[in-house]
């Protein structure tokens, strides 16, 4: 029998990964908060509900890709939300980036309601996910992830198991919060390197075949060269600085300081507060040019 699949927002991540699902065979019911953006995704044949408790009605399977902590709590826990309407021994897959002390108290409240859940960020971009090649980052009861082998495989490539629920996301912030040294320190380079006079295109390239390059680099300093921060978005400046924000509080809660990840965490706090939030993370050399 098809099993049902009911998703939780419709973000750039969301609709990549229930065109997947559908691709897979399996039904889908979708919500999100702006039905415009449900569209596309009907019209691939997923079903579009009023509520997040209409989208999880009778799924075998529920899978939330919210912004923040407050977006998932309001998903969940709101009026109308997921846990009031599933039926018992539903598995419950958090895909969202929340911060640790969130995903506790929320696992907490869906698994003493009778539903199972896995703390299950994930890393590649809309593109990946898309084509299968989702790496699922899984805190969870062996049981429990057991379950969600079958759809995990079906629609990603690698399902890494740190833990109990909450080791997940514990790599999840600080693989972000590298991202966000990796991307703040490039736009100083490119910065540096532009009031210099140096040529943007040549230190791009130069950037992206030496040593010291990485992914997020590489993904970020065309961007940051061109000062094209609007097209081809993958991962906002506001998102990097929520994801950064979560892991300082994290490192907060264990008692450690982490400077490294501290500065770069502000630059990002720095630039959507500059207004920068809803653009390309390429944007935060702006805010660097003029601080």
């Amino acid at each position: 029998m098809t099993q049902t699949i009911g998703f939780l927002g419709t973000g750039r991540m969301a609709s990549a990964m229930i065109i997947r699902s559908l691709k897979q065979g399996y039904a889908v019911q979708v919500w999100n908060r702006s039905t415009a953006k449900t569209e596309p995704l009907v019209a691939l044949g997923a079903k579009a509900c009023a509520t997040p408790a209409d989208a999880v009605r009778n799924a075998d399977i529920v899978i939330s890709f919210m912004a923040d902590d407050s977006g998932a709590e309001a998903v969940w826990l709101g009026v109308d939300g997921a846990l009031s309407a599933m039926k018992p021994e539903t598995l419950a897959i958090e895909c969202s980036t929340l911060s640790h002390g969130f995903v506790l108290e929320l696992s907490a409240k869906i698994t003493a309601a009778g539903s199972a859940y896995i703390d299950a960020p994930v890393t590649g971009v809309p593109a990946d996910i898309q084509a299968g090649n989702t790496v699922f980052l899984i805190g969870a009861d062996n049981a429990v992830l057991d379950r969600a082998r079958p759809f995990m495989n079906a629609v990603g490539k690698q399902i890494v198991h740190f833990g109990p629920i909450g080791s997940g996301t514990v790599y999840k912030l600080m693989h972000n919060l590298l991202g966000a040294v990796h991307i703040a320190a490039a736009a100083e380079l490119v910065a540096v390197a532009q009031k210099a006079g140096l040529d943007g295109d040549l230190v791009a390239e130069t950037f992206a075949n030496g040593a010291n390059a990485s992914m997020s680099g590489k993904i970020t300093v065309p961007g940051m060269v061109s000062g094209n921060h609007h097209e081809g978005i993958h991962f906002t400046t506001g998102l990097r600085a929520k994801d950064a924000s979560y892991a300082m509080q994290l490192a907060t809660d264990m008692g450690m300081s982490l400077p490294v990840g501290r500065a770069a965490s502000d630059v990002f706090v720095k630039a959507t507060s500059d207004g920068f939030g809803d653009l390309a993370q390429s944007a935060v050399i702006e805010t660097l040019k003029t601080n």
